[in-house]
């Protein structure tokens, strides 16, 4: 009782915290487009887009690292893996983001023999390409003068720890640069999260994250100044401009899940209180069934309700779906986002050693969201448990 009385007063400071931000991140339609980094929006994990931005409170594991990095304070032993996207395919410009990601927990062995959880260290990285773009200029407007190619990245480093049974915490710090072959713009930005479970089998929970938190990022470089000719003389100038700054689009999302659980073989006939005292949790269910809902402010678009909703057979099969709708937009012409809501995406869960050696899987990964134009985003990933 005192630990469930512990626990309810530090959610709610939490929640006191985090609270005064939905007031200063409050989803502003006149201010969209005025935020820059726009890539740090992007969720570029198959798994954790199959059902939009509903998972913040679900999502554990290696994906967590954009959904809400305390889910990353679940990883067993070691996660890495991989994630292509096809950035609306049907624009035929070839954008394809690339992402890699890798967790590691971290015990220190005790004089005692024993272990201490010192937390999960991960890193992770993200690219986005948009092909080669002809040059122009005002003489030459239909190009002929060869490509340029920019590119939109962030490299993340994150931290996450399980305080106690209920409450896990995580931060990342991200390093952001956007660029082209003379001009580029660099930054920092910081995400934090919280995760909370109740109930007998860890099926409640309720996330809180806060994204993108960082100073205004500016553009120097060659690609700002210009040589001329100072008028009726045959002296030549650099003139340079100086580029103004831009915001990062920083967010705060709040969301919350529950798990209907199935139990199966074994388990099947045990009371309640028996799988209770051995110690079972929603990932020894036979099937699962997740409803998850969440609420994203954001500092410089409308505010985004989702819905989304997850059925697991074990651990070997998961097929999921989700819906965002915009704040104050009932009609496809009103949105701010290319996305039109609905997502879906389905995980395939491949063992690597025999259940009595341990838990290593191969995750193979697809997801998919529905856009206005464009044919939409696929999402393939490839993850490895440990």
């Amino acid at each position: 009782m005192k630990k469930i009385y512990k626990n309810t007063i530090i959610i709610t400071l939490i929640s006191i915290l985090f609270l005064p931000s939905f007031q200063l991140l409050a989803g502003n339609r006149d201010r969209s487009g005025q935020a820059g980094a726009q890539h740090l929006l992007i969720d570029p994990f198959a798994r954790s887009s199959g059902w939009g931005t509903a998972g913040v409170a679900e999502i554990r594991g290696m994906e967590a690292i954009f959904s809400n990095i305390a889910g990353v304070a679940f990883v067993n032993k070691t996660e890495f893996g991989f994630s292509r996207t096809q950035y609306l395919v049907g624009s035929g410009t070839g954008i394809g983001i690339n992402s890699f990601a890798v967790a590691q927990h971290l015990t220190l062995k005790g004089k005692d023999g024993g272990k201490r959880d010192l937390g999960v260290l991960a890193l992770s990285v993200f690219t986005m390409g948009f092909g080669d773009i002809q040059i122009t200029t005002v003489d030459q407007p239909e190009g002929g003068m060869g490509t340029f190619s920019p590119n939109l990245m962030y490299i993340g480093l994150s931290y996450a720890k399980t305080f106690n049974q209920f409450i896990h915490g995580g931060v990342t710090v991200k390093l952001i640069n956007e660029s082209i072959s003379d001009c580029s713009a660099t930054g920092f930005a910081i995400d934090a999260g919280v995760q909370y479970l109740a109930g007998d089998f860890e099926h409640f929970k309720i996330g809180i994250t806060m994204k993108n938190v960082g100073l205004p990022m500016s553009y120097r470089g060659d690609g700002l100044s210009v040589r001329g000719v100072v008028n009726k003389t045959d002296h030549e100038l650099t003139l340079e401009q100086r580029s103004a700054e831009y915001e990062m689009p920083s967010l705060l999302t709040l969301g919350a899940s529950y798990d209907f659980l199935i139990w199966g073989g074994e388990y099947k006939e045990m009371s309640k209180v028996d799988r209770k005292d051995e110690g079972l949790t929603r990932d020894d269910a036979l099937h699962r069934i997740t409803v998850a809902a969440s609420f994203t402010a954001n500092s410089f678009s409308t505010d985004i309700f989702a819905l989304g909703v997850e059925y697991g057979f074990s651990t070997y099969f998961m097929i999921r779906a989700g819906y965002n709708l915009e704040g104050g937009v009932l009609s496809k012409g009103g949105t701010t986002t290319w996305y039109s809501g609905p997502a879906a995406g389905v995980s395939l869960g491949i063992p690597l050693v025999p259940k009595s050696k341990g838990t290593s899987r191969l995750l193979l990964d697809y997801g998919y969201r529905f856009t206005n134009r464009w044919k939409g985003n696929h999402y393939i990933g490839l993850k490895v448990e440990l």
